[in-house]
């Protein structure tokens, strides 16, 4: 049975990033791209989204906070690994005219802020 995998971004998937969830969940894998107005829904109705589609995977592009509530409902969403590079030529993309190098995906286990006294 193919891997359903919720794609949960503004934006839609790159192609190489396509290419490289088949290779990690299969050749047959769907994924789905939420809809713009569900690109800002809350972690409750995220994880609810996950739950009644039936999804075994989320991929997120999200805040920090809204992954970490995501985290807490049960849920350990993927994302893109991803650096900031200064030379065009070594990105794999470019946003509002910065460049990143895609990594690879991660599973998110955990938020965690660590912080010291002023």
């Amino acid at each position: 049975m193919p891997k359903r995998i919720l794609w949960f971004s503004r934006h839609p998937p790159m192609a190489f990033q396509i290419l490289i969830l088949k290779e990690i969940f299969g050749e047959d894998m769907v994924l789905e791209h939420v809809s713009e107005n569900e690109a800002y829904m809350n972690a409750a109705k995220i994880v609810d989204r996950i739950t009644v589609g039936k999804f075994d995977e989320i991929v997120m592009v999200a805040p920090l906070s809204v992954i970490d509530h995501v985290i807490r409902l049960g849920r350990y969403p993927i994302k893109a690994d991803v650096v900031e590079v200064e030379d065009a030529s070594e990105a794999t993309f470019s946003f509002n005219r910065r460049h990143y190098k895609f990594i690879k995906f991660v599973r998110v286990m955990r938020i965690e802020m660590v912080t010291e006294d002023l």
